[in-house]
């Protein structure tokens, strides 16, 4: 699965909707850099860099 094809969500930024393997493969290949979080509106799972964003439901 390539990252920049992945279906966006329109309620957060178009943010990349991904499947839990896919964001903890991300996660994992980032030294854990990025953290995945569940989609406020139920729409799978992001990542984002916690140290440049700031959103309340990330997954810990």
């Amino acid at each position: 699965m390539r990252y920049s094809s992945a279906q966006r969500c329109t309620a957060c930024e178009h943010r990349a909707i991904l499947a839990e393997g896919t964001a903890d493969r991300l996660v994992s290949e980032s030294g854990r850099t990025l953290v995945s979080y569940d989609c406020p509106e139920g729409n799978g799972l992001h990542v984002c860099n916690p140290d440049f964003e700031r959103n309340t439901s990330r997954r810990q």
